[in-house]
C-alpha cells in the first residue's frame, strides 16, 4: 500500500528531522521538544492513532524524509507552509539552543519555497497565543 503523504504528516516528519537534528531526540514528557511537538499536534489535530502510526512506519532516510517534507507542503497553501515553518522555530529554540543542524534543516524548507522570515514570525506569534493554554 502506499504511503499518503499529506500535511499533518509532513509537519510529523518536519517535527521528528528537527527534534533529531542535535542527535538527542526525545518522547520523554519532560523533554522541551517534545512538549512543543503535544501542543503542536493538539492545535493540528493529530490524532494519537496518526502520531502512533507515524512513529512505527519506516522513516527511511533523513534525504528520503526531507522529500517527504518538500513534498507535503508543496501541496498545501502557502499558509500551511508559514504554520509547519513557524511550528519548527518554535521547537527549534525549546530546548534553548540552535543547533547547526536544526537551523540548516529550517533554512533548507524556507529557501525552497521563499517565505519570508518576517511571515513566519508572525505565525509564530500567533501559535504562541493560540497555544499558550495547551
Amino acid at each position: 500500500m502506499a504511503e499518503q503523504i499529506n500535511y499533518k504528516f509532513g509537519l510529523l516528519y518536519f517535527y521528528w528531522l528537527m527534534a533529531g537534528a542535535d542527535g538527542k531526540r526525545s518522547t520523554n514528557n519532560d523533554d522541551p521538544e517534545w512538549i512543543m511537538m503535544q501542543k503542536m499536534k493538539k492545535f493540528e489535530e493529530i490524532t494519537d492513532k496518526e502520531l502512533d502510526d507515524f512513529l512505527h512506519r519506516d522513516l527511511g532516510k533523513e534525504e528520503d524524509q526531507i522529500e517527504k517534507i518538500l513534498f507535503a507542503l508543496v501541496i498545501t497553501h502557502h499558509r500551511d507552509r508559514v504554520r509547519a515553518l513557524a511550528w519548527m522555530d518554535i521547537i527549534m529554540f525549546a530546548d534553548g539552543y540552535l543547533h547547526d543542524n536544526e537551523e540548516y534543516l529550517y533554512n533548507k524548507v524556507r529557501n525552497k519555497f521563499e517565505i519570508d522570515e518576517f511571515e513566519i514570525k508572525r505565525m509564530k506569534q500567533y501559535l504562541i497565543d493560540a497555544t499558550s493554554d495547551l
